[in-house]
This record gives structure tokens, sequence and C-alpha cells, in this order.
């Protein structure tokens, strides 16, 4: 070709590029929903589109899952990306809708994409706000910051979409549903990855990482290394920053997924304007494409695996955690399979289930490729008997079985009022905390004289200085529980906290008067906490907390060992009964060096064991009483019926006759 020709050429092929950036444009809402139903439509073995829910004025929230088997759970990652919270910003729809197409197209042809749709399945969510996208407005149809809206430990804590924005609502309510391992949220008005945490208990604009922050840098990193202008960027070095450390937020998406869903999100700002001139979108695909597939591909680094049931193989839901990393993922429990990012190091695992023994696996190796596999069967102990309303008689030893891991030995206790509960109640009137307290943090909390709420003391919080903590720890079980609290501090910096099982459950501060919570704590064993935390400056007030009136339910139960530990893999035990009445339970557990004690496997049922010459079933030896019903049951056909000659059985013979009385008569003497 002579050189004029491919001078015209290649003005030719600039003219059509130039014509194509020129035709380029914004998609509408509906035209992103014609997109997401071609795709599956076109696709129909890899695409799957999904209704979320509804918005404020009605429209669907789509999202499209791309996978290799596209409507089965398999043992692989799950992954999101979600776009376009604030409705004006834009550049991050056209992003996803180009994402769709490069994994569709070209996963037949492509083996790269071949193995990411066929390894992990990839949720895409052009546009959360439909609303905010059509009247190109931040807010929702209500005016909500959606992105201000999810919970939050430190100002709404609560799991949960009520009282949420609708739009907010369906993303809860679909992850909850989900177990995702990565996701990423899309915005404009910079050019930066920003990773957790967004928020802390102050709300102060400083350095906060998460027990991940070396792992988040890492992937934070993946991203930005294939997008110049991030990775460039003059504010932020590798064009990375942790949120709060740029500026704090409450109500954050990638803060909820975190802290609540074991799911690892960032949020990345792709363009410095929210609605750039719509000719810049190749060239904005052309920085993000490399960056969007790479951040997907961390998910599959790490330690992966399954957790079952080794009784029947069945999946488990389980929390996965990594010892000494104060951070939990979870299993899905469809397929069993949990994925647990982490950076190269070795690892030491713990693996909880429900009702299960843990598992611990330790010194795991761990690189920057592929997840080191690690699966994990659990053993459950389960009594087999006793099974519960029976009869025993205290002559004759009782048979205590179970099933459960063959490599352990177990620990099995007896006790005869298994379902013994009261009332326990502490107006804080002596000089010291009760020793069933635990308390801490950089001062104790104590029994103070100053502002009861009745009587003349409470407990009140240690004295702390700024950026400092004093709890106080005391256990309940499941019943009627409630307290009475006042708090007197700098309001919305330095803040009373009141925690069951580590969940917050509601945080005051400024000038509250006594005020009275209650509720009814499950079945159960639960931790109650109580929390005073300073931020980094100031006082109002008297700077401190106080509660008093404590009431709630106190597990009355006495267990007595029948065998501190078993041989390794024993599954039964004959004890011969040292106690006698009509609410007698035995339990069981499994203990490992490495793991400890597993739960405990408890009877549903009580069953009697009888008081030996009680022929009239009230636990106590009268003689006014139990002989005459002695010398009935022995003169009766039936013996007196089952409890009295269980009972009045004194020799152990199986027969309740005149061979009993001497048996009998000693005991009555005794």
């Amino acid at each position: 070709m002579k050189p004029q020709q491919i001078s015209v050429v290649f003005m030719f092929i600039v003219g059509l590029i130039t014509c194509a950036a020129s035709a380029q444009q914004y998609h509408s809402y509906p035209e992103i929903e014609a997109a997401l139903l071609a795709a599956e439509t076109d696709f129909p073995t890899i695409c799957r589109r999904v209704n979320l829910g509804h918005t404020v004025q009605g429209r669907t929230m789509w999202a499209l899952c791309i996978s290799d088997n596209v409507d089965i759970e398999e043992d692989e990652p799950e992954f999101r990306y979600i776009s376009t919270m604030h409705g004006d910003e834009v550049v991050g729809v056209e992003l996803c809708l180009m994402l769709i197409d490069e994994l569709t197209s070209n996963y037949m042809i492509d083996g790269r994409i071949k193995s990411l749709v066929d390894s992990v399945e990839i949720w895409i969510v052009p546009c959360m706000n439909p609303d905010g996208h059509v009247a190109n407005t931040r807010e929702n149809a209500t005016g909500v910051n959606l992105n201000r809206d999810f919970p939050d430990p430190f100002t709404s804590p609560a799991n949960s979409g009520t009282g949420r924005a609708p739009e907010t609502a369906n993303i809860i309510n679909w992850c909850l549903g989900r177990s995702f391992t990565l996701a990423a949220n899309y915005h404009c008005g910079e050019l930066v990855v920003n990773y957790p945490f967004d928020s802390n208990a102050g709300g102060n604009s400083v350095f906060t990482p998460t027990p991940d922050e070396d792992m988040f840098v890492y992937i934070s990193e993946t991203y930005t290394q294939y997008n110049l202008p991030m990775w460039n960027s003059p504010y932020f070095y590798h064009g990375i920053t942790n949120g709060a450390d740029w500026y704090a937020i409450f109500g954050g998406m990638q803060d909820w997924s975190y802290r609540y869903m074991g799911t690892n999100e960032v949020t990345i700002e792709v363009s410095s304007s929210d609605r750039p001139s719509a000719s810049l979108l190749p060239q904005f695909w052309s920085e993000n494409r490399e960056s969007m597939l790479s951040y997907m591909e961390t998910c599959l680094m790490g330690i992966r695996g399954r957790v079952t049931s080794a009784a029947d193989g069945l999946p488990l839901a389980a929390t996965i955690r990594i010892v000494d990393r104060d951070h939990d993922v979870f299993t899905d429990p469809d397929v069993g399979d949990y994925h647990r990012m982490v950076e190269a190091g070795s690892y030491d695992l713990q693996i909880d289930a429900d009702g299960y023994d843990q598992r611990l696996v330790t010194s795991i190796p761990v690189g920057w490729g592929d997840a080191t596999r690690v699966d994990a069967e659990l053993w459950r102990t389960l009594i087999e008997a006793p099974i519960g309303a029976e009869l025993f008689s205290p002559t004759a030893p009782i048979e205590i079985r179970w099933t459960g891991d063959p490599t352990a030995r177990f620990q099995v206790q007896a006790s005869a009022n298994a379902t013994d509960v009261g009332t326990w109640t502490d107006g804080f009137e002596s000089a010291f905390l009760d020793p069933e307290y635990e308390t801490g943090g950089a001062a104790d909390w104590f029994v103070a004289t100053s502002s009861p709420h009745t009587g003349v003391r409470s407990a009140r919080a240690g004295d702390i200085n700024d950026d400092e903590s004093s709890w106080l720890v005391r256990w309940a079980v499941g019943g009627p529980m409630s307290f009475w609290y006042r708090v007197s501090s700098e309001s919305g910096y330095d803040w009373f906290r009141f925690y069951i099982d580590n969940e917050l459950i509601f945080q005051r501060s400024g000038t509250v008067a006594w005020t009275q919570y209650a509720t009814t704590l499950p079945a159960g064993e639960h931790e109650l906490r109580w929390e005073y935390n300073k931020d980094v400056s100031l006082s109002s007030g008297s700077d401190t907390v106080w509660i008093d009136d404590l009431s709630f339910t106190e597990d009355l139960v006495i267990w007595d060992d029948v065998v501190e530990l078993t041989d390794a893999g024993a599954t039964s035990f004959d004890w011969l009964p040292f106690v006698a009445g009509d609410d007698c339970r035995v339990r069981v557990r499994s203990y490992r060096d490495a793991e400890g004690y597993g739960p405990w496997a408890l009877m549903n049922a009580s069953f009697t064991i009888c008081m030996p010459g009680d022929m009239d079933g009230d636990f106590q030896l009268n003689a006014n009483l139990d002989g005459p019903a002695f010398v009935a049951a022995m003169l009766a056909s039936s013996s007196g019926g089952a409890y009295a000659h269980c009972a009045g059985d004194l020799n152990g013979d199986g027969l309740l006759d005149g061979r009993d009385v001497q048996g009998f008569v000693l005991r009555l003497l005794e």
C-alpha cells in the first residue's frame, strides 16, 4: 500500500473512532433496564436478572448475575459491583454496562474472562438509585443520601432495612440472603479508591484501619495500579485512602458490608466530575477495564473451603475467624463454602458453627495466588439416652449414651434442678460490685453514692480521660432483663453504649435523665456489657454514666460431674445416681487439647430419679406419710404405681414386697 493510501486509511480509522466517541451517550434508566434484559436474553446460560425491589417512585432495582452455572449455588466466591447510589454520579453506570458486555461477549473467546466467570459468581447493580438517576439528584426521591443510610454501630446499629430508604432496604435484604466475599461501589467526585473504615466512635476524620488494613491496601492498589490517573494522584499516595482518614461518615455501605456482613468492600471514585462529557466514556473504560477485572480476581486469594457436618456431610452455617484478628466471615449455608481473603503469610483458622465443636486449623500457608483450601468437618455432641420422661431407680445404674467426635474425650454432668431459675436484682446498695461483675478499660466501674435511681447508691463508670473507655460486664440467662441508666456527657461525642452478646443495642450521649431499658433475653447465656467511651477532646456535664436497679433472670441450676473426662472416643457411661428428683437431666460436652471444650449437649426434657423410701413422691422422707404409703403399695396388686414401686424397691430385686421392709425402715432412720 502506498504512503498516501496508508494516510487515508489512518485518517478514516481516526474518523470512525472520533465519530463513535462523539456518538457515545449516557443511558437513560429505561435503557439500563433494556441492556440488562438484552444480556439475559442473549446469554441465557450465564446471565440472570434479579428484581431487588422498588424505589420510592416505584421503579425496579435490578441486579444481573453472571456465572457459568447461573441458577446454581456453587463453591465459589460471590462478588458484586454497585454503582450510582448517588443518582447524579453516572460514570459508574456506564462502566458496569461495559463490564457486562465484556464478560458476556468474550466468555467463549477469552480464556481469562471464561476463568473469571467460571470461578466467581459475579453480581452487578448498575444503578442503585434509579429515582435520583432520572432526576439527576444525589439523594433519592425523599432526599435520603443512601450512602449515609446503612447500619452503623455508632449511630444506627440494627442490621435491618426497617426504617430506612427502600433502596437501602432492598440492598440490605438482598445481601442478607447471600454471602458476598468482595464488593465495590462506584462514585464520582474524585479519583481515588477509599477503603474502610469510614466511621469511628467519635466521628473524627482520622486514620481508622480495619483488622485487615494490609489486605485492603493490597486490593485497593490492585485496582489503582492499572488506572494511571488514580495511581499518579497528586493528593492520594497510589490513589488510595483510608475512608475516615479522608473524611469520616456514618452509615456508609462499605463499613456496613465489612462490619456486619463479613464482606470486603471499597468505594471507587472514578471521575472528578459527576457527569463528564459522554465523549470521554471510552477513555474511562480504557482506564478502568483492567482495574475492574483485576480487582474481581483478588476475591480468589486467601483461604477457602467448605464446612460440613461430620455426621451427614450437610453444609453448615459457620463463622470463620483468623486467630488474633478481630473480624469474622461466614459460610454460605446453602453450600457451606467460605472465602477468607487475606494477604500472604501463615495463619491459624478458627471455625465455629452453632451447636458444633470448634475446629482449629493451625499454620496454614497462604501465598498471593489462588487461595489455600481448608475444608472442615465439624462434630456435634448429641445425647441419645436418657431421652426424658423416664423413671429411674436409684439402686440401678443409668446408661448415659451420646454421639460425638471419635477423637475427643467427654465431660458428663448431671443435675436434679435442671430448669431452676430465679430473678436476680442489684440496686448496688453494698459498698462494692458483686464479684460476678467484670470491669475494665482505662478505669473500673465502681459503686457511687452520687445520683442513685433508688436507695443511696448506683454503679458508675470509671473516671477516664479523652480517647479512653470504661466497661462493666455481667452474664444472664434467657428471660426478662431490665435496668435504669442516666447519662451526663458531651453530646454527640462521649457515649454510653449498651451491648448484648457484643451487639450494640443502644447508645446515648448528652443529658439523659433516669431512663429504663427492658427486654426479654432469648434462651441461653448472654453477655451484658455497659460501656462509657470518650472522644479525643473536651468534656461536658458530669462526664460519666450511671446504672441502677438491674434485674435479670438468674440460672440457679447446680451441675455435678458424673465423669470429669472419659477416655478418648467413649460414647457411653453407666452412672449410679447420687441425686433424686423429677427435674433431672444430664449434659455432655467434648474436649480436645487444641480446641478445648465444645458446647454442651443438653437434654430437652427432664427425667425422674426416685428417692428411696419416698413413697408419696414429695422427695422428702416422712414416717407419717411414707409409712402408710409403703404398706399400701406392698398390698396393692399394681405395687402402688410406677413411682411407688421405684422408690420402695429398696433391695433392688425389681419387686416391692416384705423383703424391702428392712431397707425402708433403715432409710427412715438415717
